[in-house]
């Protein structure tokens, strides 16, 4: 029969003996937690800034690095003080933590075995966003699928192409990101004009276009650089390729090239340069065509199926 005034004693002992220690850990790792938060957050955030006022990047993608840099943190943070705090508690009540932590070691390294490409993931998506490769929002290539950035954590990345389509990329599978929208970008596309234009009068009227462009009061917020030459570019089948560089904001781009082109094309028009399109030339010599019936037949005065008045 159980002696409740002896369990209650023993309670009460193991509680005057313990009950401060277990008290003392709990509160004690949350306080250690709050501190360790509050100063990390100052680190980060001051960190972020200067690198943001290095890079010039906007106040709205700042805060996004900060919050998503700070959450991993934070979070990886939580988890170790809670394990530590979980182990200095269990051992206030005589549990034995060496098999465990041993046992803890031995399923971390089968877990580890069995989730490598979790962990290279999650590695990869670590660096990415601490290096800050691209933000949602921006418009990027990588393992070879083009779309701009809709969600990125730490396991994947989220891509939406021109056509609508969702791509859903592991960050394990990401060795090499283009950014098309970093800081600013660029319409580079080449114009083909016939043979027989004057190269002179062309690129004076792709220069001209690409001036009214940059004072236009729509697009010229958008441009850096107003579009200009640069050279000439090929010899072509068809034509002779004139290359058209102009710098722009990012994500402006293609509708500043979008609007480059019809400009240029009414331009071309009012002052008759023609854009040359492929075609085929086929000759012969007179040798030739005596040996084709078809071109050497003489009409008939009656063609079979006619009718004589």
């Amino acid at each position: 029969m159980i002696d409740w005034g002896d369990l209650i004693d023993s309670i009460g002992t193991w509680i005057g003996s313990h009950g401060a220690r277990l008290v003392l850990i709990v509160f004690g790792s949350w306080v250690f937690y709050q501190v360790v938060k509050v100063f990390l957050t100052r680190i980060v955030r001051r960190l972020i800034e200067f690198r943001a006022r290095i890079d010039k990047l906007p106040k709205e993608d700042e805060v996004r690095r900060v919050k998503s840099i700070l959450g991993i943190l934070i979070g990886a943070l939580g988890v170790a003080i809670f394990a530590v705090a979980t182990f200095m508690v269990l051992s206030e009540f005589n549990v034995n933590i060496g098999p465990l932590i041993a046992s803890a070691g031995v399923v971390g390294i089968a877990i580890g075995f069995g989730a490598q490409s979790l962990i290279k993931d999650t590695l990869n998506g670590l660096f990415i966003m601490l290096e800050d490769q691209f933000n949602p929002g921006d418009v990027i290539k990588v393992a070879n699928v083009s779309g701009q950035v809709e969600d990125f954590n730490m396991r994947r990345t989220v891509l939406r192409d021109l056509d609508g389509i969702v791509h859903i990329i592991p960050n394990g599978l990401i060795t090499t990101v283009s950014n098309y929208t970093r800081e600013w970008a660029r319409v580079n596309m080449n114009v083909s004009v016939d043979y027989g234009t004057d190269l002179e009068k062309a690129i004076a009227v792709i220069n001209k276009v690409g001036k009214g462009l940059a004072s236009d009061p729509e697009f010229g917020p958008m441009l850096i650089s107003a579009p200009q030459v640069l050279r000439v570019d090929s010899l072509s089948d068809s034509g002779i390729e004139i290359k058209i560089l102009g710098d722009t904001k990012p994500m402006r781009q293609w509708q500043v090239a979008g609007e480059l082109r019809l400009r240029l094309k009414k331009a071309f028009d009012e002052n008759g340069i023609e854009i040359p399109f492929p075609q085929t030339r086929v000759s012969f010599d007179k040798t030739q065509i005596d040996q084709i019936p078809s071109l050497n037949r003489q009409p008939s005065q009656a063609e079979p199926g006619s009718s004589e008045s």
